[in-house]
């Protein structure tokens, strides 16, 4: 081998260099030292240009096209996304490596750097908070495969808008540790694609709420209730409404089922009369072709008709309307009525204790059926469990033992409380109180009330004119029921309308009076329960039309 053309050795971090002579030991392991770090920096600096020149191209191919754009941007049709279509809930570990689809929400958006934006996806259905499906999802560069991610398209993400709607194509993984800022925590989702169905400019804060007298419920951006309520869609998003319908939807169905179970049958009563209903005068009048009409003040005729009619138990859920010009936390001009009518058998408390039994079999059931949406509620509106008396020992007081004890240890402006007049809602407070002290319940039910604070067709007690076989149930010291037997004879009913003043001739009360001229009608009674109410006062909320979907008071009529 020449000298020109003998190798030499090459020293690198690998292949340490061979001895150094003697006395040159020392000086040759520095020069070997500082010669492998620069060598393994310049390799590393070589990585990083190739990286980046790699990503260049993805970014930057076919005349600076982002060969990514494919997988990302504004949704089209037919959807370009595809995958495993399934519930969030349903994830499981088999599905982990495979591709799912996803539409739903944006809930949440941090860019890490500009190669890895974090999001957090919500499904529809559950708004934010409890009982909601909500997973992490990563958007990460990759410059490899048929699904790349550019740092273009990470870009765009971490644009979108907060509560966007969007359509996702992901791979399932495992994270290291379980997410605990979302419900699924479990698994989370590796983005491929992902396309804008609709932005969502109007930013609300939903994850937050606000009270229904405009004050922050807690700190941080909120909103009042006025402005949630001018946005209705924004608001069904928020934790407090999905919270709250879900309350609101199993006293719905525990009514229908309850009553399905004890050979109740289903009825519609009409929102549209041709008279004002009940000879009342706070009704809603509205044009109906060539004549007048009215909004129903209560379906109470109808469900009477129907027992006339002989069906020995009927039901209904529908609209009542009220034009009482009433701005407090307690009233709607429109809100949902639970009305039930029955045949008596011997005595009136049959219908009493019928819906006794609904209401106490609601109120065990709601902590069960609704346990993270009262916990989360109590949050921003606190109030105690819901006391109830034990099996056996429900409260039942006469209107006048009720008086008796707001007289005696009532505060002092009720000490002269009279057995003939209606109490008034600081009394009905004032003696909620002093029941929960001394029986220990929240729920309780006062009955008989005087002939002078009920309806004409309230049925006179036989042995006190001065009373009726009628009753209120009550809730934390408010009233959310009324109910009681009916007039069932044509002359009697005749002859309260009188004392009442009113017209049994009148148009509208002439055809409900002959119903009972026309047939035989066995005795009745029933009830009407007002939902929102119910679920208003379970849950101590400041306000009743925080429950209804589309509320309707005197001075909102819009959206």
């Amino acid at each position: 081998m020449t000298e020109e053309t003998k190798e030499i050795p090459i020293r690198t971090a690998e292949a340490p260099a061979a001895a150094a002579p003697e006395g040159e030991a020392g000086e040759s392991k520095k020069g070997a030292k500082k010669a492998a770090a620069k060598a393994k920096k310049e390799a590393e600096k070589a990585a990083k240009a190739a990286e980046r020149e790699k990503a260049a191209q993805v970014s930057s191919a076919a005349g600076g096209e982002d060969v990514a754009k494919e997988n990302y941007g504004d949704s089209c049709y037919p959807s370009k996304i595809s995958g495993l279509s399934m519930s969030l809930g349903d994830l499981a570990k088999e599905h982990v490596g495979k591709p799912i689809e996803f539409h739903g929400f944006l809930q949440t958006s941090r860019k890490q750097g500009a190669k890895m934006v974090f999001l957090e996806l919500r499904a529809p259905g559950g708004g934010i908070g409890a009982n909601v499906q909500d997973i992490q999802a990563i958007a990460a560069e990759n410059t490899e495969g048929e699904d790349v991610v550019s740092r273009t398209m990470i870009k765009w993400i971490g644009g979108i808008s907060l509560e966007s709607a969007v359509e996702v194509q992901a791979i399932v993984k495992e994270p290291l540790e379980p997410v605990k800022s979302v419900s699924i925590g479990g698994f989370e989702l590796h983005i491929q694609r992902i396309y804008l169905v609709a932005s969502a400019p109007i930013q609300l804060a939903v994850s937050h709420e606000a009270s229904s007298n405009n004050e922050a419920a807690i700190p941080g951006p909120t909103v009042g209730f006025a402005t949630l309520l001018d946005n209705p869609a924004m608001r069904f998003r928020g934790t407090m409404f999905n919270s709250i319908a879900k309350v609101r939807n199993v006293v719905d169905f525990t009514f229908r089922s309850y009553m399905e179970e004890n050979g109740f049958v289903l009825f519609y009563p009409p929102a549209m009369i041709g008279a004002a209903s009940e000879g009342g005068a706070n009704v809603f009048k509205i044009k109906y072709f060539e004549t007048d009409a009215f909004l129903a003040q209560s379906p109470q005729f109808y469900k009477q008709m129907k027992i006339a009619g002989g069906q020995r138990r009927v039901y209904c859920v529908s609209p009542v309307f009220r034009a009482e010009n009433a701005n407090t936390s307690r009233h709607m001009t429109e809100f949902i009525g639970l009305d039930m009518e029955m045949q008596i058998e011997k005595d009136y408390s049959e219908v009493l204790l019928m819906l006794q039994g609904f209401l106490l079999r609601l109120f065990n059931l709601l902590p069960q059926k609704c346990r993270a949406e009262i916990d989360y509620i109590r949050k921003f509106y606190p109030s105690e469990e819901f006391l109830l008396p034990e099996p056996g020992k429900e409260l039942i007081l006469s209107f006048a033992e009720g008086q008796k004890l707001l007289r005696e240890e009532g505060p002092e402006e009720f000490r002269n409380v009279s057995d003939d007049d209606d109490m008034s809602t600081p009394q009905e407070k004032a003696l909620g109180a002093l029941i929960k002290e001394k029986f220990k319940t929240d729920f309780y039910v006062l009955d008989k009330f005087p002939t002078s604070a009920r309806p004409f067709y309230a049925y006179t007690d036989p042995a006190n004119p001065n009373v009726t076989n009628a009753y209120d149930f009550f809730m934390r010291g408010q009233e959310i029921l009324s109910g009681g037997q009916r007039f069932h004879k044509p002359e009697e009913l005749e002859a309260s309308m009188r004392n009442k003043g009113v017209d049994p001739n009148a148009p509208g009360l002439k055809e409900y009076v002959d119903v009972f001229r026309s047939v035989g009608c066995p005795k009745h009674g029933g009830g009407g329960i007002g939902l929102d109410r119910i679920v208003a006062w379970y849950l101590n909320l400041p306000n009743v039309q925080m429950v209804a979907d589309f509320p309707r008071m005197p001075n909102r009529l819009f959206p």
